[in-house]
């Protein structure tokens, strides 16, 4: 068990932090918006929310092994990364249920993650190494609905909004997390997940909105 101090280094997303400014300890925090300084600091966790997938960035977070390396990249699949990547869920709106989702992981969650998750008052879960991993990947589809609701008439953005909220105690509708998110992260979620199975393809209307 991790009883020592843990160093950990996050690279910001300009938009979004899906982890605390402040955490206990043994947990410390330091958050960079650099990319080059986030990699150049000695930590034991690496956390790099703003990551996106091309060679150049992959092969410089390979150089830090083997510290962990966090890095939010909902729609990856298993193929597409180092076996040695822990993908996260760092989509915007869904902080409010206290959950660390993560994927990727060979075997049990290292438990140095688990401290630090503990430390920002996080619950981690770990789930199946697969494109939108859970909750985004239910998101998506209720967005998508939501779209093709929009597209054949159903009802306006607001009224839908509205009515997910209160019918289901979520805590935004599906245009807002829609916005939070990103469509164009959301479209190509549906994309991927339409390869396997017809019923995700997005919707014309969420497609146009893009």
């Amino acid at each position: 068990m991790v009883v020592s101090a843990i160093r950990v280094a996050i690279c910001r997303d300009s938009g979004h932090d899906p982890f605390p400014e402040t955490c206990v300890e043994p947990a410390f925090i330091q958050y960079f918006n650099d990319f080059d300084a986030f990699i150049h600091s000695e930590s034991d966790i690496y956390v790099d929310c703003a990551f996106s997938i091309n060679n150049e960035r992959i092969a410089a977070l390979q150089l830090l092994s083997p510290a962990c390396i966090l890095i939010n990249a909902v729609n990856a699949a298993p193929g597409d990364l180092p076996k040695a990547f822990i993908r996260f869920n760092g989509w915007a709106g869904f902080e409010a249920g206290q959950v660390l989702e993560i994927a990727g992981c060979a075997g049990e969650v290292p438990e140095i993650v688990l401290q630090f998750a503990m430390a920002c008052g996080l619950t981690c879960i770990s789930v199946p190494d697969q494109p939108g991993m859970v909750r985004p990947r239910v998101v998506a589809m209720i967005i998508n609905e939501a779209y093709h609701a929009l597209g054949e008439g159903v009802s306006t953005v607001a009224e839908i909004d509205i009515a997910m909220k209160l019918g289901t105690n979520y805590p935004f509708g599906p245009f807002e997390w829609g916005d939070l998110i990103g469509l164009h992260r959301v479209k190509e979620l549906l994309d991927k997940m339409a390869q396997i199975d017809h019923k995700y393809q997005p919707a014309p209307s969420l497609v146009a909105a893009v």
